[in-house]
Order: structure tokens, then sequence, then C-alpha cells
């Protein structure tokens, strides 16, 4: 949706090079959610740690300091 966006506030039309792009920046999202969430199950096995918690640990690292 945030890249449809961008296309119309810089009055850019749809194009093949830009539908390519959309595309592989919903692949980039998928493969981060899917690895945060891989990320999030090993720490609730492995540390105990609560579904929220872990999450929110995933989250950290994937987003924090240490990226």
């Amino acid at each position: 949706m945030g890249a449809l966006l961008a296309l119309m506030l810089f009055h850019t039309e749809l194009s093949v090079i830009a539908l390519i792009g959309i595309i592989l920046l919903i692949g980039i999202v998928q493969k981060n959610a899917i690895m945060m969430v891989d990320f999030a199950l090993d720490a609730e096995r492995e540390q105990g740690l609560t579904a929220l918690e872990a999450i929110y640990q995933a989250c950290y690292f994937a987003f924090g300091p240490f990226s």
C-alpha cells in the first residue's frame, strides 16, 4: 500500500519496473516476517518465554541496534 501511495505522491505511473519493485519489496517483507516468527518460536521453546515476550525480543533483535 505504501509503495502505491509513494507512486501517487510523486505522480509516477505504475510501470513494469515499479511493479517488479513492489513484488521484490513484498518478498523482502515476507522473508523478514518468517525469520522473526522463527526466532520467536525458538525463543519460546529454548528460553521458556511467553509468545508476547518472544515476539518482542524478535522485533528488538530484528529492528534494534544489533541488526
